[in-house]
């Protein structure tokens, strides 16, 4: 076991390229887990998040790594029609250029008629695949998808999640142990499990099965939905971020016609909670109720309202006045609105809403 003094771990300099996603959200020689419930599109997310990667583009509001990843994505799920569809529709979205570069880095499982793609580590032969193409292919993110598919045994037994980790564990070490791995996997169903997204008192709860997988990974994305009308509306939430600071949960909304996903700018995750709990009220008020409140009182280009009449404007809801300081200090972060001339005023900012 190599064991250190203090003096070699302060001394130690660390790689700028080891951080793929954030500080410590996807990092290299770490796991990382993808947790959601089953239809939402987390294969699809996770192949965008890839793209983003390996364009170097800003994936939902968090920045990606300094150098371009080789990318295995080694899927039990989806066909190789729908690969195809989600592609085609992302490539057309992004220029030449990146489009060559995502066909430099990145890999993904074929499953055809032929084709050997048992993903279970606990399995000799399937172990011995993963480790010579893991060895060949060097890559610095691996994403396997489910983990369902990949556990010997029952997920909701802890023996067996555990056996099946450390299978997996190995698999890593002795095929590419300096690689990042993103582990997609499927949530409880629900909707209190749904309002778990992003609620750290309850997060072990989110993932389905046994909780020894969220106790493995260093860090953990939960993705729900947004809307129980819409399915294009979802939420990321950092459900664990051992190696830096959880991220603040976010609206995320899909496009359908691109099949990529964009940062919702006016979500508003106490408001999303209080819905998915059946508790829409006319006091909650979102920051696009704020933004709209202003518009009102200051409609010309350069007028300005103040504080005060926003909160007696909006103080008929219901809703705190705490809440509602927040909601105008949040569209203010986010440029929807900005500080007026005069103390105490408020003004439209640079950034519009998307509708």
């Amino acid at each position: 076991m190599p064991l250190w003094p203090p003096s070699r771990f302060l001394a130690h300099t660390e790689d700028p390229g080891a951080y793929l996603l954030g500080d410590g959200y996807l990092e290299r020689g770490e796991w990382t887990s993808l947790v959601g419930m089953g239809g939402l599109g987390k294969t699809r997310l996770a192949l965008w998040l890839t793209v983003c990667l390996i364009t170097r583009r800003e994936w939902l509001g968090l920045k990606v790594g300094v150098k371009p990843p080789r990318v295995l994505f080694l899927s039990s799920e989806n066909g190789i029609r729908r690969w195809k569809r989600d592609l085609e529709k992302m490539f057309a979205s992004i220029s030449e250029g990146e489009r060559t570069a995502v066909e430099e880095k990145l890999l993904i499982l074929a499953l055809t008629p032929d084709a050997e793609c048992d993903l279970r580590p606990s399995e000799r032969g399937g172990a011995a695949r993963m480790i010579a193409t893991l060895e060949a292919e060097e890559p610095d993110l691996v994403i396997f998808d489910p983990l369902a598919d990949m556990i010997d045994g029952d997920e909701s037994k802890t023996a067996d999640m555990v056996g099946t980790l450390r299978s997996l564990r190995e698999v890593h070490r002795l095929g590419c142990p300096e690689a990042a791995l993103l582990i997609v996997h499927h949530a409880r169903s629900g909707a209190d499990n749904v309002a778990i997204a992003g609620d750290r008192f309850n997060a072990g709860a989110f993932g389905r099965g046994s909780k020894a997988f969220y106790s493995r990974v260093r860090c953990e994305l939960q993705l729900a939905p947004g809307d129980n009308k819409d399915g294009r509306l979802l939420v990321l939430a950092c459900g664990k971020a051992n190696n830096t600071e959880a991220f603040a949960p976010r609206g995320v909304v899909f496009d359908p016609e691109t099949a990529t996903y964009s940062l919702d700018p006016s979500f508003d995750y106490e408001a999303w909670r209080n819905n998915v709990h059946g508790k829409r009220t006319e006091s909650v008020v979102s920051i696009a109720d704020v933004v709209e409140t202003v518009s009102e009182l200051a409609p010309q280009i350069g007028s300005e309202t103040t504080r005060r009449a926003v909160l007696e404007n909006l103080s008929g809801t219901g809703a705190a006045k705490r809440t509602l300081e927040a909601r105008i200090k949040k569209a203010v972060e986010l440029g929807h609105l900005r500080e007026g001339k005069k103390r105490g005023s408020i003004r439209l900012g640079h950034k519009p809403l998307t509708k």
